[in-house]
């Protein structure tokens, strides 16, 4: 998604994910701001983690929208719409890192809380009073971010947490973001779309760093590890069933669960169905091998500036973030079904 004006930091090659360390703070969206990204549409780097166009601008286009500016931006005019995504985004707010014993967390650069208050910042300058205000919000679409995501990869990736003990903290991921979704109700929201998050033990980057230390029945038979798939389908049924309870108690508010997992996994499952092959290798990195991740040279960084010849042909862009041509699968599948409960569109 198009970035705020927040800073983006990763980890350093480590002997290990659990013991990475952390480098210091380099400039917003690097490496994102850095060829190959955005070479499929806009030709140059666009500040989003994908080769092309994210679903929220599949969706927007889709409704006759411009594609969204960043809600930090200087002079736009925001009444056709805005992004508040972070690079980095979680659904738990800073604090809770910090209890963890983690003062300066990769993957955290802001929550879901701070998105929300930004959108509070804005909403004046969309609408002015509150009549007009009711009545713009009632015909507004809003789309979440797969929030949870990040919190896991800080405490599996950071902290080094098994999937096990991620999973404890699911229910407070899951109420951060259910709480973030009463308030934009709150606040005049009628029509919400909330994501599920990517099979975890489908994405490069966790398969480079964890293939070669798991044994055989840690795989199914697909290819992906179980362990993190689980912990993310116990994520996705959690939120689903969160989900369901608030179309019960908002009658009059349109809440649609999208489902990024069951989608991307088939995906994986039966590639070529939908164009794509190698669905394990990453367009965009210089690791080689089955997986093409290196930690240490990720997509967008020196000596991997060049990506796979068709990035039409992948699943996975950079090991993390899906192609544009699966995020345009995605935006379509959500728009008119089957993986939008109910569909956008509908």
């Amino acid at each position: 998604m198009p970035c705020s004006a927040s800073e983006t930091r990763w980890p350093r090659p480590a002997t290990s994910a659990s013991s990475a360390a952390v480098t210091r703070r380099s400039s917003t969206c690097s490496p994102a701001l850095h060829p190959p990204y955005g070479s499929t549409y806009f030709g140059r780097p666009s500040c989003r983690w994908c080769d092309g166009r994210v679903v929220v601008d599949f969706i927007a286009q889709s409704l006759g929208l411009p594609l969204l500016p960043p809600s930090k931006s200087k002079g736009k005019d925001f009444r056709r719409g805005a992004n508040m995504a972070i690079t980095g985004g979680t659904a738990m707010n800073f604090s809770f890192y910090q209890s963890l014993g983690i003062d300066d967390p990769v993957w955290n650069h802001g929550s879901l809380d701070m998105q929300i208050q930004w959108f509070m910042e804005l909403i004046p300058s969309l609408c002015g009073t509150n009549q007009n205000c009711k009545e713009f919000l009632e015909k507004s679409l809003f789309q979440l971010g797969g929030f949870g995501g990040n919190d896991y990869n800080i405490q599996l990736l950071e902290l080094g947490m098994t999937t096990e003990q991620a999973m404890k903290n699911t229910p407070m991921i899951v109420n951060a973001t259910v709480n973030g979704i009463e308030k934009l109700i709150a606040l005049g929201a009628v029509h919400i779309v909330v994501p599920g998050i990517l099979p975890t033990g489908c994405l490069p980057l966790y398969l480079a760093l964890f293939a070669s230390s798991s044994s055989e029945t840690d795989f199914d038979q697909y290819g992906c590890l179980r362990s993190y798939n689980r912990l993310t389908e116990y994520h996705n049924t959690m939120l689903r069933n969160q989900v369901k309870i608030l179309q019960n108690k908002y009658t009059s508010t349109r809440i649609m669960y999208a489902d990024y997992y069951s989608q991307v996994y088939k995906m994986v499952q039966q590639p070529q169905q939908f164009g794509f092959s190698n669905p394990f290798e990453a367009c965009c990195g210089s690791g080689g091998g089955k997986y093409n991740f290196d930690i240490a040279a990720r997509c967008g960084m020196p000596g991997a500036t060049t990506a796979c010849r068709d990035p039409s042909a992948r699943l996975s862009w950079d090991g993390v973030h899906p192609t544009e041509a699966a995020n345009k699968l995605v935006a379509a599948a959500w728009l008119n079904g089957p993986y939008c409960t109910p569909p956008i569109l509908s």
